[in-house]
């Protein structure tokens, strides 16, 4: 019987190991990588409030799955002091439809951004969770010529940090009765 107890000891304690191998590699990150993009650079010579702006054609769908991960997006721009970029709710999409080119008859202040923006400086950083997103352009004012903007999107994968907590606590207890199945007069308390 106790050779037995040993051998299925060997489940749980493979089970935990697999539980805590994955929190170990989710603290580096399953994924990263790059993704490099050109969008227009649309002009604005007007004031801000006065000038198109463009939207992407698709939506960027986020499924209801992404709440179990840590998914974050780094967005740079090369020409950052000539246009901005922005992130709204896909239902603009309805009432700002974009054209084949792209461009809409709306202009930054019938948005409601979620992230970054006309008035946002620097990188986007963002939290990807469930949602529909689109992505919205446009020129800072007093830019007067239509240029290729290249971007860099930097973007990683964890496992959300509820996720790593409930793998790492279940982890542990499976290991623990492996081990004290194994060799339960290690677990005995001595009188």
């Amino acid at each position: 019987m106790s050779i037995m107890v040993r051998i299925f000891s060997v489940l749980p304690f493979a089970t935990g190991s697999i539980c805590l191998l994955l929190v170990l590699v989710s603290l580096f990150g399953f994924a990263s990588g790059t993704i490099e993009d050109e969008i227009p650079a649309i002009p604005c010579p007007t004031p801000q409030e006065g000038c198109p702006t463009g939207m992407s054609q698709t939506d960027l769908d986020v499924p209801l799955a992404f709440i179990l991960l840590d998914v974050e997006l780094e967005i740079e721009m090369e020409m950052d002091d000539q246009a901005w970029i922005g992130l709204v709710d896909s239902k603009y999409a309805k009432t700002c439809p974009p054209g084949e080119s792209g461009l809409t008859n709306c202009t930054a202040s019938d948005y409601e951004f979620l992230a970054a923006g006309p008035d946002h400086d620097g990188p986007i950083h963002l939290d990807l969770g469930p949602s529909s997103l689109r992505f919205v352009t446009g020129g800072d004012e007093g830019s007067t010529q239509l240029q290729d903007n290249a971007i860099t999107t930097n973007w990683s994968v964890h496992l959300a940090t509820w996720v790593e907590v409930l793998l790492a606590g279940g982890g542990l207890i499976l290991c623990l009765s492996g081990v004290h199945m194994a060799f339960p007069s290690l677990t005995k308390r001595r009188d």
